[in-house]
């Protein structure tokens, strides 16, 4: 038995009325959110390429693959909801013009009139395509279908970047600041729960369980627990989120809804597959994924050109992963060399370069400046440059900020005396205090051709 409406006579007409004008909303609102995704995709990869570059440049394991899977996502939600929006747009522009045309010839379409056709034609004409009337509410109904979906996805892309933030968030906030055993432990422990959590979905979901008293006390627990989840995680959408929800669930029969989902489900993770690949591809000089070549590898810094650490050939406006010198092929007797400042080598640094506590009695003009005296000395002892076989005595480096982005580093101008025409290598390494060889940072090769 449907439900009866609990509307006053007074409040369903005007609910009437605002259903008959909400084409002009959609359409606007349709046109806005595609502008608006259009212009997400410069933001985000701007995010994603200051994440990358202070976080995660040498990050191994989930930590750093969360980062890139939420911005493939993300990328792929988008894609998918500008799609929505605009067949969303498209169809209500074209039911604006039936009912536009209806108004013109409002006895619509007279079959029996049609040129050209014999009267079997004219009849299965009419059956197949029906009046203009029915048609035009047949395609209000799926314009008000698929801009209902298009804002249902809204909800399911913020839950899904919330799922990822949480998650990237315990990787770089929780893992640097407990032990090793430790952090294993919090890791079996989540997996743990997120199994038995997932265990119950399926057990009490069961006909059977759902009917026994006890499953049924389990099951309303259940659904508690994970309503209280939702409404943390989408942050006051949850409510908002259940209507469009809910309404699909109790119109649509349930072997044509879960066909549905499940052929929606396939489409989204194949476009997420293949805007991964893409991303990758484009995010990380490095990555041959399916283009690898058997006598091909970038895995060893000094036999590999990246351009990213010559100046001359690095894109305008793009990080400067860790270290770079004016070009790959020089005609200077000198380099010039720029080395980054990420946040994770901030964290190295902190632990192998402790900093002193200055008096009270110093002002606060001169502990600044006794701040980057000491930064200055530290870094040239910890900072170790190689010119082919020759280490640097004296890096002289200085702090800088280097291109639009105002990239922080240290930069300086090294003149070796054993450069020899052609192939060259310059590595950027740490010394760590107490450690016998240096942490290699990065290899650039490059080539000294002087000037005649």
């Amino acid at each position: 038995m449907p439900p009866q409406s609990s509307l006053e006579p007074d409040e369903q007409e005007k609910l009437r009325e605002l259903t008959t004008q909400s084409w002009n909303l959609e359409l606007a609102i349709s046109g806005v959110a595609m502008f608006a995704i259009l212009q997400l995709p410069d933001l985000l990869d701007s995010a994603f390429s200051s994440l990358r570059y202070n976080f995660l440049p040498n990050t191994k394991g989930i930590a750093g693959l969360l980062p890139s899977l939420a911005y493939s996502m993300i990328r792929t939600a988008l894609n998918i909801l500008f799609v929505a929006f605009l067949a969303n747009f498209i169809m209500r522009a074209f039911w604006v013009g039936l009912v536009g045309l209806l108004a013109v010839f409002p006895s619509g379409i007279h079959y029996d009139r049609m040129p050209f056709s014999t009267p079997e034609i004219q009849q299965r004409m009419s059956d197949d395509f029906g009046p203009l009337d029915r048609y035009i509410l047949w395609l209000d109904k799926r314009c008000n279908i698929v801009f209902a979906l298009a804002f249902q996805f809204v909800f399911f892309l913020i839950l899904i970047g919330l799922l990822y933030v949480v998650s990237l968030v315990f990787y770089l906030v929780v893992q640097p600041n407990v032990p090793a055993a430790v952090w294993q432990n919090i890791k079996i422990g989540v997996a743990v729960v997120v199994g038995i959590f997932y265990v119950a979905i399926i057990v009490l979901n069961l006909k059977k369980v759902k009917e026994s008293p006890t499953g049924a006390r389990l099951y309303f627990l259940l659904t508690k627990t994970t309503q209280l989840v939702m409404k943390v995680l989408m942050m006051g959408m949850y409510r908002h989120s259940s209507y469009v929800t809910n309404t699909f669930y109790s119109h649509i029969p349930q072997k044509r809804f879960t066909r549905t989902a499940a052929f929606f489900m396939l489409a989204f993770f194949v476009a997420f597959f293949i805007e991964s690949i893409t991303d990758a591809t484009r995010n990380d000089r490095r990555a041959t994924l399916f283009n690898s070549r058997k006598l091909y590898s970038v895995s060893v810094d000094s036999l590999f050109v990246d351009p990213g650490a010559y100046d001359n050939q690095r894109p305008e406006g793009e990080y400067i992963d860790v270290a770079s010198i004016q070009a790959d092929v020089i005609r200077e007797p000198y380099l010039r060399l720029f080395i980054a400042y990420p946040k994770v080598l901030d964290t190295l640094l902190t632990r192998v370069a402790p900093k002193p506590v200055w008096p009270d009695s110093l002002s606060r003009q001169e502990k600044r400046r006794q701040d980057a005296i000491w930064g200055s000395q530290q870094i040239n002892k910890l900072i170790r440059l190689t010119v082919n076989d020759s280490i640097v005595g004296r890096p002289d480096l200085f702090f800088a900020q280097s291109g639009t982005l105002q990239q922080r580093g240290w930069q300086t101008v090294l003149v070796p005396g054993n450069l020899i025409t052609g192939r060259n290598l310059l590595q950027v390494a740490i010394n760590r205090p107490g450690q016998a060889t240096a942490d290699e940072l990065i290899t650039i090769p490059f080539w000294y051709v002087p000037e005649p």
